[in-house]
């Protein structure tokens, strides 16, 4: 289908005229039905307006204008000429931005376009995530369009990561966050929706190894008498993270005092809270005699700090409190390492295995997937099945027994 032609012309926006009655000169670009009007340095009245557009213009001051005008028009049909198919959000970066013109259509100009927008937001987890993709994709093959990313092209960067030693999840992980980019060139117009590669090529979903712990090992965490301060606190967090939902340890280190309402605890997820404007829901829990005693030990007791526990302080910046709970995560699992060993439990039991018992426990006794859905905060229960697809070791091995049980 044949791309409707577009135009560049002048308007005269006489609706907001200045003191001395001169109204401002606008660009106008009109692609049938949409027009966008763009505000020039420049300011006539309607009549020096109507002298301007006259073949026999006399007046050297006016002639200025024109001439500036007609080199703006200039400049417009150059950059309209080098787009394809056109966007307003290619012409106006390429016509504002002389930089930005030049890589516009660069694959690393729209991953750090986008790394630069979550860094804004607050979403720095994510924003690194972003940062490592583009950083591998160059590693494969510098300088990439958007144009460049065929679904040929898209198998040779798999076959590369996997030669890499790269799992499927990790390469599920840059293909989904290309392709989110390349959505977004789409959607502003920048490459053609009949070019998206992802029609042909599928991206590699690989299933991660359930971490939950078997109800042995975890009745040996329940119960752990710690000797040492530092022991005491990593297993007393991880505990917690389990008890409370499986909730996250970016979730826990900022909560605030005001999140405990008697016997419950209610909390926003704070990836939810970056990546949704609407339909806020709290997650509740309620916080069984084990949880309380967790929350008592381990509160913070500084009045001029405005969080449960001492793991963040005020005024610290989203960059700043990703790297504190990074560092607070590694500092727990290593403690907990150090526990596994002592308990001679033979899986690892890091912070996110406390998700995982979590939900295949409650599994385990028979909870709906849909109260496990909630309690988790996954906005879908395919999220959540994911979660709870398979079940423990000691779980098959007890219903292969079954089948001689008769």
């Amino acid at each position: 289908m044949e791309q409707e032609k577009v135009t560049v012309s002048f308007f005269l926006d006489a609706s907001r005229p200045n003191g001395e009655g001169q109204c401002l000169i606008k660009l106008n670009i009109y692609q049938r039905p949409n027009k966008k009007r763009y505000a020039t340095k420049y300011h006539a009245t309607p009549a020096e307006w109507e002298k301007i557009n006259n073949s026999n213009l006399r007046d050297e001051e006016l002639k200025k204008i024109k001439k500036g005008l007609q080199e703006i028009e200039a400049k417009a049909e150059k950059v309209l000429s080098k787009i394809s198919p056109f966007s307003f959000v290619a012409f106006e970066e390429a016509f504002f931005n002389k930089e930005a013109a030049k890589h516009s259509n660069t694959l690393k100009y729209w991953f750090d376009k986008y790394i630069a927008q979550l860094n804004k937001s607050g979403q720095v987890g994510t924003s690194i995530s972003y940062n490592t993709t583009i950083n591998s994709i160059n590693s494969f093959r510098k300088n990439l369009s958007l144009h460049d990313i065929t679904p040929a092209l898209l198998l040779d960067y798999e076959n590369h990561l996997l030669k890499e030693g790269k799992s499927v999840s990790t390469v599920g992980i840059y293909m989904r966050q290309l392709r989110a980019i390349v959505n977004q060139a789409i959607e502003a117009g920048v490459i053609s929706s009949d070019k998206y590669p992802f029609k042909k090529y599928q991206i590699p979903a690989g299933r991660n190894i359930k971490k939950a712990l078997n109800e042995a090992d975890l009745n040996k965490l329940l119960s752990y008498k710690p000797t040492t301060a530092d022991k005491q606190k990593a297993i007393d967090f991880w505990l917690f993270s389990y008890l409370c939902n499986g909730m996250n340890f970016a979730d826990i280190i900022e909560l605030k005092p005001e999140n405990i309402s008697g016997k419950y605890l209610h909390f926003i997820r704070a990836k939810t809270k970056r990546t949704k404007k609407k339909d806020l829901r709290p997650i509740r829990v309620g916080l069984n005699p084990k949880a309380q005693e967790i929350i008592n030990r381990q509160k913070n007791t500084d009045a001029a700090n405005p969080y449960l526990f001492p793991v963040l302080e005020a005024g610290l910046t989203p960059l700043t409190t990703k790297h504190r709970c990074q560092r607070f995560i590694k500092w727990v699992n290593n403690k907990m390492e150090a526990i596994r060993q002592e308990l001679e439990i033979e899986q690892k039991i890091g912070t996110y295995s406390a998700r995982h018992s979590f939900s295949t426990v409650l599994k385990r006794k028979g909870v709906s997937t849909e109260f496990i859905k909630e309690s988790l905060g996954h906005s879908s229960l395919v999220t959540t099945e994911n979660y709870l697809d398979s079940f423990t070791d000691d779980v098959k091995l007890e219903y292969a027994n079954l089948l001689t049980q008769l």
